[in-house]
């Protein structure tokens, strides 16, 4: 059975002890120095919230060996993120030849004699396999449901998008069947999948207290914004054949193939204009936050469109976070569908989204009105852009008011307190709660590169995409590290703890 072995304020002391022993008393300060970004972020963070959320993936007995320390392990993992280090077996190396990292993570160093150890808050140093074992716990996975690994080959597709061009859905009106869907059962949950446990870890150790610290923004009046990023696996995208079959010179077998990542797909790369095999991460971000931190991450393939993978995941967002308003929710123009629209605005959240260039605009309901690109009316005679009278919430209208030029105008029977209403139910992509254009629709637009900012963070600082991991399920849990990281450099950035007010000692010697 698993629980939480030894508290936080155990840890820190254990740290503050083993630290002192090996490098103060020995007089090797320069390694705590430069160093001590690292014992800075991981002295204030409590991990032990982690026990209560992974503790269904142990056995419910105490039969058997007992776990490791789930809390040290995690704290080891983030560790292992934070030093830039990708490999399982070279962590392992380095934590039985580094007692730095040992104690830091929460174990007992290599060196240290094993005898008499059991009033000492710390594990010995686990296994590669170990490590192994307790990735996978972290990854909520169905064994019935899960896909087999023999499947057919699929070739890399010929032709090639244009330039900043989204992949298009292979299922025209996918999105307005699922919206339709999710609008009849709404009250219903979507089935668990693979991130259900990280996202809850997310929620619960990192989100949550950064929501109570002040670094995320307003809970009644929450703003994110959300976009995905490319992520190549490194499996082979050939498969390795497992059929008898004997074929003579240029002939071919179209027989299932073993893949090491069977849920890899070719997608699109819009921004490099390449093909690519893997999956599409797709997350939503605090966009008021200075730091720009993720609070949601859904994996799906490389081939499915930006809009299919944010109604699912707005669905998730929505009942994974109860006690918070969502107030606006800012897209690209991969999103533009109406029926994506009504369902931001069904769980009562402002889009704010731009025209995907390719779509055709709506007709004038009025032979007096044109409307331009951005959805806002003019006058046809004049050519002034009609006033903006408000909002009607409750009735989803917007009243415009003619221009006062129109008075002095003869050419047509229109006057300057003649209104106009454009009705969001009728066309939602060009009608939105939040005027399209305004000072307040560009400003929550510019906030949209939050999401960029974090897969940056996550790919390039992190380095999640960079790891040579060959399933899914190991690449979510790279991903997922990442943006553990993210928080615990917000909330160093935002703590004033100092390394000499956890080893005084060091400021007594440099004085």
């Amino acid at each position: 059975m698993l629980a939480v072995k030894h508290s936080h304020e155990q840890y820190q002391n254990f740290v503050s002890d083993f630290l002192t022993r090996y490098y103060i008393s020995t007089g090797q300060h320069i390694t705590i120095v430069t160093r001590s970004s690292l014992v800075v972020k991981l002295w204030g963070v409590d991990l032990t919230g982690i026990v209560q959320l992974i503790k269904n993936q142990y056995s419910r007995t105490n039969r058997g060996a007992p776990p490791k320390d789930a809390v040290a392990m995690f704290r080891s993992l983030i560790l292992m993120t934070l030093t830039g280090e990708t490999s399982i077996p070279n962590w392992v190396d380095t934590l039985k030849s580094d007692p730095f990292v040992a104690v830091l993570s929460g174990f007992l160093p290599a060196c240290f004699s094993a005898v008499m150890v059991d009033d000492i808050p710390a594990d010995p140093i686990p296994g590669v396999g170990t490590f192994y074992d307790y990735m996978d716990r972290l990854i909520r996975k169905d064994r019935i449901l899960y896909k087999s690994k023999l499947r057919k080959f699929k070739r890399k597709p010929k032709k090639k998008q244009k330039k900043n061009q989204k992949l298009d859905s292979s299922k025209p009106g996918v999105v307005e069947r699922l919206v339709n869907r999710l609008l009849k059962y709404d009250n219903a949950k979507l089935p668990d999948n693979l991130e259900t446990t990280l996202n809850q870890i997310l929620k619960d150790v990192f989100v949550m207290p950064s929501l109570a610290m002040g670094i995320l923004g307003d809970p009644d009046k929450f703003n994110v914004a959300a976009d995905g990023t490319c992520m190549p696996t490194h499996a082979s995208c050939y498969g390795k054949k497992v059929c008898d079959c004997k074929l003579k010179l240029g002939e071919r077998c179209d027989c299932p193939r073993l893949f090491a990542d069977p849920t890899a797909s070719w997608g699109w790369d819009s921004y490099n204009e390449h093909y690519f095999y893997g999956h599409t991460f797709h997350g939503f971000t605090a966009c008021d936050s200075f730091y720009s931190l993720p609070i949601h991450i859904k994996c799906v393939s490389g081939k499915r469109h930006d809009s299919v993978t944010g109604v699912y995941e707005l669905k998730e967002l929505v009942d994974l976070y109860p006690e918070i308003n969502f107030h606006a929710a800012v897209f690209d123009s991969a999103y533009d569908a109406n029926a994506f629209y009504l369902l931001n605005l069904h769980y009562g959240i402002k889009p704010v989204i731009d025209l995907n260039s390719r779509a055709s605009k709506p007709k004038a309901v009025s032979d007096l009105i044109e409307i331009d690109k951005n959805g806002i009316p003019h006058c046809k005679c004049l050519g002034h852009q009609l006033r903006n009278w408000g909002l009607m919430s409750k009735s989803y209208r917007r009243k415009w008011l003619f221009p006062v030029q129109c008075d002095a105008c003869d050419k047509c029977h229109a006057y300057s307190s003649k209104s106009f209403y454009t009705k969001t139910d009728d066309n939602p992509r060009f009608f939105t709660p939040i005027l399209r254009g305004s000072d307040e629709w560009k400003q929550l637009y510019k906030r949209r590169s939050t999401t960029e900012r974090v897969w940056d963070r996550t790919n390039n600082d992190f380095h999640a995409e960079s790891a040579v991991v060959l399933s899914q399920e190991r690449r979510i849990v790279r991903v997922f590290l990442g943006a553990f990281c993210c928080f615990i450099d917000a909330w160093a950035g935002e703590s004033t703890l100092s390394i000499t007010d956890i080893f005084p000692a060091l400021s007594r010697s440099a004085a």
